[in-house]
């Protein structure tokens, strides 16, 4: 499904990489649809463990982009030099623009980790990704908005991916 296909009202689930590439400058397909989301043409929904891993990867990101490490183990580089990340600032400005971006950040229960185990066993998915199937079911989504192929087996969905990356 292209990003055009979307009508106005529609509810869409945001995966992590779209955040990614909005903030990396790779997209304008993201950006558009971040954009459809803020003026409320969109009704967008994203977990709060996914704004975990958008942090996690911005920061990652900014450290590489600053010439503070050299992305070949940016983890372990990080926790060797914490100044490092004391230094680093724009990728949690980024995240918080998301709360600007008109879209519901649906937090976890212990009632949708459990839950969601039972989407692994049956669609044999990674937590994180069977978190987002189980609030996806829970809240009647259909739509999400990924570059994730770890999604395309699930024939519900309707899966919308970027085509533009640069």
């Amino acid at each position: 499904m292209k990003f055009d296909e979307l009508k106005k009202g529609e509810s869409i689930f945001i995966d992590a990489n779209i955040f990614i590439y909005h903030f990396g400058g790779q997209s304008d397909e993201c950006k558009e649809i971040l954009i459809k989301c803020a003026k409320g043409d969109l009704k967008g929904y994203t977990l709060t463990s996914i704004l975990a891993e958008v942090l996690h990867r911005l920061m990652i990101a900014e450290a590489i982009e600053k010439g503070y490490i050299s992305g070949r183990n940016p983890v372990r580089e990080l926790k060797a030099n914490p100044e490092i990340i004391k230094k680093l600032s724009s990728y949690i400005r980024n995240v918080d623009k998301i709360n600007e971006m008109n879209i519901q950040i649906i937090g976890l229960t212990k009632e949708l980790i459990s839950e969601s185990g039972k989407i692994r066993r049956l669609e044999g998915l990674l937590t994180n990704d069977s978190l987002v199937l189980t609030v996806m079911k829970e809240f009647d989504l259909k739509n999400l908005i990924t570059n994730d192929n770890d999604f395309n087996h699930i024939k519900w969905l309707r899966i919308c991916k970027p085509s533009d990356l640069l």
